[in-house]
């Protein structure tokens, strides 16, 4: 399942000043970026311990629920008046605090940060 322009709005509750070009290119750039990032079959993990696409879906809706914030909070003065401005100013900012948390801990999971990987084995010295 691949996440949606409108899912994105659902998850932001619909904000006015979003626009389809700029949520399909974000959520462009936070696909590639997840999917470079997440722990796959390249290092020797069984299918079963690979991230699956739920995850990444996730983390993709997260970054890019993110970066729209990000960009309403410098468009407010566009679409709302002076009398509101400082309402939906507010709002986003703490929406953008709980986004960011939730991005990083999401991309965390996906990339399996914090954790090593190591092998173990024999190798052929000659110590004189």
């Amino acid at each position: 399942m691949a996440t949606t322009e409108a899912q994105i709005r659902d998850l932001l509750n619909r904000p006015r000043g979003l626009n389809t070009g700029m949520i399909s290119e974000m959520l462009t750039i936070r696909n590639a970026e997840v999917d470079k990032v997440a722990r796959g079959s390249r290092y020797g993990v069984a299918t079963a311990n690979q991230i699956d696409t739920t995850l990444k879906d996730s983390a993709v809706k997260m970054l890019v629920c993110m970066d729209c914030l990000a960009i309403l909070i410098d468009t407010v003065p566009a679409y709302y008046s002076e009398k509101e401005q400082s309402v939906y100013d507010r709002r986003y900012q703490q929406q953008l605090i709980t986004f960011e948390k939730r991005a990083q801990e999401a991309l965390a999971l996906v990339s399996d940060a914090g954790s090593a990987t190591f092998a173990t084995g024999k190798t052929k010295t000659r110590l004189s």
